[in-house]
C-alpha cells in the first residue's frame, strides 16, 4: 500500500494499492493514477509531502526533498521523484 501524507499534522492525501517505484540512480520514480481532484491536493502541497510504502514486514519513507511532481492529465498518472528513502522494519 502506498499513502501520501502532509508532513504538517499528516493528513492523508491519497492511499493505493496500484503503484508502481523504479530505482533510477540514486531516486526512486514513484508513478501511481489518480484523479484530477487528487492531483490538485496533492500539488498544492508538493514541498511538504511525506510519501510512505507500507509492506508485511517495514514501512518504508520517500520524500522528494526538490518537490519534483508531476502530474500527466492525459493519462492520469501522478509521477513523483523521490531522492530520500528510509526503511522502517515493523515487527
Amino acid at each position: 500500500m502506498l499513502m501520501i501524507r502532509h508532513s504538517i499534522g499528516s493528513r492523508l492525501l491519497c492511499q493505493t494499492n496500484i503503484y508502481t517505484i523504479e530505482k533510477k540512480d540514486h531516486h526512486w520514480l514513484i508513478s501511481l493514477p489518480v484523479d484530477v481532484e487528487t492531483a490538485s491536493g496533492i500539488l498544492n502541497f508538493q514541498d511538504e509531502l511525506n510519501i510512505f510504502e507500507v509492506k508485511e514486514n517495514e514501512k518504508i519513507w520517500y520524500y522528494s526533498s526538490d518537490a519534483q511532481i508531476n502530474f500527466q492529465s492525459k493519462e492520469k498518472q501522478l509521477m513523483i521523484l523521490a531522492d530520500h528513502k528510509t526503511v522502517y522494519p515493523t515487527q
